[in-house]
């Protein structure tokens, strides 16, 4: 497959694909490439597909590579693998990298920026360490407290967001998430229910950017405590 995508996007021949994809197979760590450059996927293993799929991401050079859930169903050590592969390949190919995911620790390890999104709206967006550390949409605030901090109280309860995500073929009136914010009190009258809240300037900084109808939620979540995700590394950002 990864030959076959020099010899449709570069006009390859077969032969000069196949040398093309045993470089690149090795770019992206590929033990024995030239043994296994005809290889079929399921002769793979979970981390080696991952990086196969890495390879065809970069046979044209991109200047932004999307990597959508690199590290699903792969075990930690693997996990960490293949963020450290993106890493160098980053630098090595000078590309930026978009990366989608719902584990907020490849967020804290990964990434200088983060937009949130519910429902398929942007509802926060700002730095890592903004939104891992002070998060002003209750979504973001959700998700950071429904995770169990290492080295925390092993008996703490968590507290998981109330409710399940909305249907996208009969969405709710105004703001997507407000049948499950636990907030909509703080807002006067039924905007919540009716409205649906702009990207407005959070209280960061000038790129931070919220979707809610709390203005001041700096305040609301003043005395609450959010578990800390990789503090050492957020505290690079």
């Amino acid at each position: 497959q990864i030959a076959e995508m020099f010899q449709v996007h570069r006009g390859m021949s077969k032969k000069e694909g196949m040398a093309k994809a045993v470089d690149l197979m090795e770019q992206v760590r590929i033990p024995a490439a030239k043994d296994r450059v005809k290889d079929y996927p399921h002769q793979f293993s979970g981390g080696m597909r991952q990086r196969a799929m890495i390879a065809m991401g970069l046979i044209n050079n991109p200047s932004l590579l999307i990597a959508d859930e690199p590290t699903t169903a792969l075990d930690v050590t693997v996990q960490a693998q293949i963020l450290d592969l993106l890493q160098d390949l980053q630098r090595e190919f000078e590309s930026a990298v978009i990366i989608i995911t719902h584990d907020l620790g490849v967020v804290a390890e990964m990434a200088d920026d983060v937009l949130v999104m519910y429902a398929g709206r942007a509802v926060e967006y700002g730095t890592t360490k903004e939104i891992l550390t002070r998060p002003e949409m209750p979504y973001t605030w959700g998700l950071l407290s429904s995770i169990p901090e290492v080295g925390g109280d092993p008996n703490a309860a968590l507290i998981p967001i109330p409710g399940n995500p909305p249907s996208l073929l009969s969405p709710p009136p105004g703001c997507m998430f407000h049948p499950r914010c636990t907030f909509q009190h703080l807002v006067e009258g039924d905007k919540c229910e009716t409205e649906l809240p702009d990207l407005v300037p959070g209280s960061r900084s000038e790129t931070h950017l919220k979707r809610c109808h709390i203005r001041d939620s700096y305040l609301v979540y003043e005395q609450e405590v959010l578990p800390q995700i990789a503090p050492d590394l957020v505290e690079e950002r």
